[in-house]
């Protein structure tokens, strides 16, 4: 199954071949100090796997750019010792930039089956559909890598398929949790593998590289199988049409409401582009199936039943701007307008920094007489990631050396360190994206740094910041922009006339005109006053006409435009 290579070369050896000291080194390239962007790289003598590949969405002040992915120049510095990818389930932040970093590798791919089946639903717009190598793997797998062993656990998470990731190796086992969480009711598939856990502790655990998302939480996540006895509630006492919105990924939770649905007598409605792709994936590998063949309708059909008769499935969670129940909240729904009759039921958790959005997003559907039901009013939600109690008993049965807490921000990463100094972990290692972690058998600690950051998507186009000029996009946004063209003598380098003033963004319509003659001519003035050599260049005078008019703006509007003069020689 692996193409794997025997990669001892790349160490330092002995007279009989073997390397002068193992070593394991974890190099993380995303997500640590952010809840996304998810990717590491872990290397034993020489040998390298990529554990995730995943991106992370910009933030309001990127200004056009669509997604955000790891930089991994380091990987394609060392491509020769790169043997693999590991993933631990199908999210955004694990799986969504890998079909631009296949774009310029080539290595195989292993994963389970709903993630494969979503990066296969990417690949099919690209040339790579069909080129790259794709292992299907389930949970007790183990694998040969190069000196790696390595063998998948099953976890239960907020997405099927979930697994962690161990990796035997000469100086021990080391364990990627993903993102995982303990529920010992879940719905439709096992709970998460304690006894596999609990072994790898009694065998002996080197280091667990561990999720730290819920680690200023306390308790235990809510089971799924509570989350469905609370959407059964709603069920049985809401009189109108019920819109669940939910992350599109939640196909186990998807799988309850149209269960409970059939059960109440209502059908069933998917809203979204994605709720509706990955619920047809799910379906076609056997993860999910229907309690009928007729529960589920189209959405351009919720009209032909009454309101009681309909729950939408739907996307929007996030407030995401051109998500199903934004379009909803703003009437700009082709399939539904929301009326008194509605109750909207906010299954999800609020990612930091969506607040703003989503409240927004909530007035407007109040606005139009929706009744609205979030995690507050009852439990309808649970998370996917571990709380503190989840957390100390994963340490506690696996009992590691080293723990390294990764996925989340620094402050759940701390908190993470200090729940293992409570349960007694030997080590603890807060590290930063692009530390060089090793372990040997005298210890482990930072040995160096390597390059690590962000390649902005815009578009079909990927870069670093500087090549979408993000400054120059900012200051567009906050300050406007001004076309100033202008007719120079080529002999002499006289103005006849003041530059033309085209303007976006800078004054408003009643101001405009008096102002931008008042630039216009503050300009020409300047040109006059170069000396005749300096007419003479383009350059000067376009510097004189740029410079003139952005002083005259933050003067009477304490504002910096973008200037672009175009001089014309005549």
């Amino acid at each position: 199954m692996s193409k794997s290579k025997n990669k001892n070369k790349h160490v330092a050896r002995t007279s009989d071949g073997r390397p002068e000291e193992d070593y394991v080194r974890f190099i993380p390239l995303g997500g640590l100090d952010e809840v996304g962007m998810n990717c590491s790289l872990i290397e034993c003598n020489g040998a390298m796997l990529l554990v995730d590949c995943g991106i992370t969405f910009p933030e309001t002040d990127s200004f056009g750019i669509d997604i955000i992915l790891p930089d991994w120049a380091y990987v394609l510095d060392n491509l020769d010792r790169l043997d693999g990818i590991l993933i631990t389930h199908g999210h955004e932040d694990h799986i969504g930039a890998l079909p631009f970093f296949l774009r310029e590798v080539d290595v195989p791919v292993y994963a389970g089956r709903l993630a494969l089946g979503m990066l296969r639903k990417k690949l099919q717009s690209t040339e790579l559909e069909g080129e790259v190598e794709l292992y299907p793997v389930e949970a007790g797998d183990r694998l040969e890598i190069g000196p790696f062993v390595v063998e998948f656990v099953h976890v239960n998470h907020s997405i099927p398929d979930a697994m962690a990731i161990a990796l035997e190796t000469p100086l021990g086992r080391v364990l990627f949790t993903g993102d995982w969480r303990i529920d010992q009711t879940p719905l439709y598939e096992a709970p998460t593998d304690l006894l596999r856990l609990a072994e790898f502790g009694r065998e002996g655990l080197l280091a667990i590289f561990a999720d730290s998302t819920n680690a200023h939480t306390p308790g235990f996540t809510t089971s799924e199988r509570a989350v469905k006895r609370g959407l059964s509630e709603l069920f049985e006492s809401v009189p109108g049409r019920i819109i669940i919105a939910q992350f599109s990924s939640n196909l186990h939770r998807m799988s309850g409401v149209i269960d409970l649905a059939s059960r109440y007598g209502r059908k069933v409605a998917l809203s979204g582009h994605s709720m509706v792709k990955n619920f047809g994936i799910a379906r076609e590998l056997g993860l999910v199936t229907l309690p009928d063949d007729k529960v589920l309708i189209n959405m351009q059909n919720v009209r032909d039943y009454p309101d009681d008769e309909i729950v939408i499935i739907t996307t929007g969670s996030q407030a995401e701007p051109r998500s199903a129940l934004t379009r909803m909240a703003y009437g700009d729904h082709n399939d539904v307008k929301i009326g008194p009759t509605d109750t909207i039921v906010l299954s999800a958790r609020q990612i930091p920094g969506n607040e703003y959005y989503i409240n927004f997003m909530l007035n407007n559907l109040a606005k139009r007489g929706a009744k609205i039901i979030t995690a507050n009013d009852g439990e309808i939600h649970g998370s996917g990631h571990a709380q503190q109690d989840e957390l100390k008993l994963m340490l506690t049965l696996t009992r590691p050396t080293y723990l390294v807490p990764v996925h989340g921000e620094y402050r759940m990463r701390k908190r993470h360190a200090e729940l293992g100094v409570e349960v007694g972990v030997p080590h603890t290692r807060l590290i930063e994206n692009g530390d060089i972690l090793e372990i040997t058998a005298s210890g482990a600690q930072v040995i160096g740094h390597v390059h690590s950051g962000r390649l902005l998507v815009d578009g079909k186009n990927v870069g670093d910041p500087d090549d979408f000029q993000l400054r120059d996009r900012r200051m567009l946004a906050t300050a406007g922009i001004l076309v100033a063209v202008a007719v120079i003598d080529r002999d002499t380098g006289e103005m006849s006339a003041p530059p033309d003033l085209l303007q976006r963004g800078v004054v408003g319509p009643n101001e405009s005109e008096e102002m931008l003659n008042e630039a216009a001519k503050a300009a020409w003035d300047a040109v006059k006053g170069l000396p005749a050599d300096a007419r003479r260049d383009v350059s000067e005078v376009s510097e004189a006409i740029r410079a003139t008019i952005r002083r005259y703006f933050r003067r009477h509007m304490d504002r910096k435009p973008m200037v672009i003069p175009i001089v014309h020689e005549l």
